[in-house]
């Protein structure tokens, strides 16, 4: 059972992350058309729906991308339970800490758009104001996920403990997501599907060999 539970994550994790980027789209195309030095908050006023159905389910999705990286580090074993230790400790961490800014950043889409301009403001400040929390969930949780990644992508690319096409698809996806995300609408949804198949491919090797 839980070995089946684990396959379910690696399925699901990508697809629920892309889709919870796709629903967040037309808060981002709204904050993009603003001006002024308000505009974010006025772009959660205009997409409220957005925001809050974006910030759910990509909550949901970190939680997957956890049993997910479970699932990695079962399908390498024992036999090469360093490099699991590794890639798993760095991407359950750096998944926990995005949850806790997911829930963050849902709560304040909650008191954004239930508060005059000024409160809303003052809320945000205070969310924000703690330099280490901002520095965890800014900085430290995307490069602790990409780091877990990139060591993953490596393994496969370079070992046959994984399907080498994990490492292709997944380096392939964050250079969609880093090189095109400024010009290509949806770059990050496209990028976020093409790293979903590498970990496709970590669940269709687990399950032909279950």
């Amino acid at each position: 059972m839980y070995r089946y539970l684990l396959l379910a994550c690696l399925f699901a994790a990508p697809l629920a992350f892309a889709g919870g980027l796709a629903l967040m789209q037309p808060q981002i195309a709204a904050l993009q058309a603003l001006e002024g030095s308000d505009r974010f908050l006025r772009s959660l006023a205009l997409e409220p729906d957005s925001w809050r159905n974006s910030h759910i389910l990509l909550s949901v999705a970190a939680l997957l991308y956890i049993g997910a990286a479970l699932g990695v580090v079962a399908k390498l074993g024992p036999a090469h339970g360093g490099f699991g230790a590794v890639i798993g400790t760095l991407l359950i961490a750096g998944f926990a800490a995005l949850l806790g800014n997911f829930a963050l950043d849902f709560v304040y889409g909650a008191l954004a758009t239930s508060l005059d301009a000024p409160a809303a403001s003052a809320a945000r400040s205070a969310i924000t104001s703690d330099f280490a929390g901002q520095l965890l969930f800014t900085q430290i949780a995307p490069a602790l996920m990409l780091a877990g990644m990139l060591i993953l992508a490596l393994t496969a690319l370079i070992t046959n403990w994984l399907p080498r096409l994990t490492g292709v698809f997944i380096i392939g996806g964050w250079a969609i997501v880093i090189g095109l995300n400024a010009t290509l609408p949806y770059a990050e949804v496209i990028g976020h599907l093409v790293i979903g198949l590498g970990f496709w491919m970590v669940a269709l090797k687990a399950s032909d060999e279950a």
